[in-house]
């Protein structure tokens, strides 16, 4: 437990240094989990990516931002600074600076995190559940129904549709990374922003500017900084 607390803060602390440091230092793109369930570092700059040791296993789902990484276990929800007991399975992240709102699909239970403490939320959404975010301080949804995929806040108003998305779908601040067929598509204000990619089998947050696209057999690193959209393959990842 305490060398993956000392991973999870270092993987926040360069994320945060390199942005705001120059020289030496390697900057951190962020984190993965692999196809071993190993969470590992991704260090280096876009095109020239690098995964760092995997030295924790037993990682179901992680996310992590500039200012936090959080990570799911079969039992716990792991930080930078602790661990508090969950239910089993996987989570979903919504990061906001310091906090999280995680949704548990196994007992569909909403939560809010903080200071290492999970909260749980009376919040009942119908159908599956894909992804969370924050948008102007409020928490909104993406899920789909009857292969419809839509974005509700948690009192069931609807806020927006995604009707192209088949696959896995992310919820970022400003934007919107989905599947299709055989496309990942950004979607931002200013239009969308399409990678030849099949057979996503989820999206997640990487690190701050990043999400994670993986195929099963392969993990992408999808830049997500408007202007500087890329779409990388993230070597030593495959089973």
């Amino acid at each position: 437990m305490r060398r993956f607390l000392l991973i999870l803060c270092w993987v926040c602390a360069s994320a945060v240094y390199a942005r705001a440091q120059s020289g030496i230092q390697v900057p951190t793109a962020g984190a993965i989990v692999d196809s071993s369930g190993a969470l590992r570092p991704v260090q280096g700059v876009a095109g020239s990516f690098w995964l760092g040791p995997a030295n924790v296993s037993g990682i179901l789902s992680a996310a992590c931002s500039e200012q936090l990484c959080l990570a799911k276990t079969d039992s716990k929800v792991l930080s930078p600074t602790g661990s508090v007991d969950a239910p089993p399975g996987p989570a979903i992240f919504g990061l906001d600076g310091d906090r999280a709102i995680l949704f548990f699909p196994e007992p569909r239970m909403f939560a809010r995190w903080h200071d290492d403490s999970l909260d749980p939320l009376d919040w009942t959404v119908d159908g599956e559940v894909l992804s969370v975010r924050f948008s102007a301080g409020e928490a909104e949804i993406a899920v789909r129904r009857d292969g419809q995929v839509w974005i509700v806040r948690a009192d069931g108003s609807l806020v927006d549709s995604i009707p192209d998305a088949s696959g896995p779908v992310l919820l970022l601040p400003k934007a919107v990374v989905f599947a299709t067929k055989d496309e990942i598509v950004l979607r931002q204000d200013d239009g969308d922003v399409r990678f030849e990619l099949a057979g996503a089998q989820s999206i997640t947050v990487m690190g701050p500017g990043y999400a994670a696209v993986s195929t099963g057999g392969a993990i992408y690193a999808l830049r997500t900084e408007p202007g500087r959209e890329s779409l990388f393959l993230l070597p030593g990842n495959a089973p």
